[in-house]
């Protein structure tokens, strides 16, 4: 019984990478087309994007402002209070959610353009991906359900993956723009 969950993450992972051949195959990728210049800037951009926000984006979840404004605001101003921080706390993991994509179908049309394939390197991005994945996808749901201040615990954890994950592609980018450099 004990070999059943193990089972069971590596069969949600083959369907999740599954789902992303597919999507990948029906053209909704533009994977034979060759990266630009252009795009190696938006990837860096976003890599330092979500390691800058990563650390600002603790005070939309601050449990300080929420007790400020339960001493000193009207039920009204409580109420938009809660609500504005709802809606920046989705739109920040929404912001996220799409630059990590982003970067993930950068990383798979530069795979091709990989001398040395690495699948040791493949599986821990396609892991850090899949980790972030669902863990932002957690969130969203507690988002909308309870709110910044009650999903607060599994904030810092996404952010953290969304982290990994970055480092791991900055990895990728650096060796593809040092290949370019030869």
């Amino acid at each position: 019984m004990s070999g059943l969950p193990f089972i069971v993450v590596l069969g949600i992972l083959i369907l999740f990478f599954g789902v992303l051949l597919v999507l990948q195959a029906s053209g909704n990728r533009r994977q034979d087309q060759p990266v630009g210049i252009e795009e190696f800037a938006n990837a860096r951009e976003a890599l330092d994007t979500v390691f800058a926000e990563s650390a600002a984006i603790e005070r939309i979840f601050s449990t300080e402002d929420k007790e400020f404004i339960a001493r000193s605001g009207t039920p009204e101003v409580q109420r938009l209070f809660l609500k504005e921080r709802k809606t920046l706390a989705i739109q920040w993991l929404r912001k996220t959610q799409k630059q990590v994509a982003q970067l993930m179908d950068l990383h798979l049309r530069l795979a091709g353009y990989t001398g040395k394939p690495s699948p040791k390197f493949e599986l821990k991005l396609a892991g850090e991906y899949a980790a972030f994945f669902v863990v932002s996808h957690i969130l969203l749901l507690l988002l909308w359900l309870r709110g910044p201040f009650e999903a607060r615990g599994i904030v810092g954890y996404t952010s953290d993956v969304a982290g990994r994950f970055c480092s791991v592609f900055s990895i990728r980018l650096k060796n593809v723009s040092t290949q370019q450099e030869s």
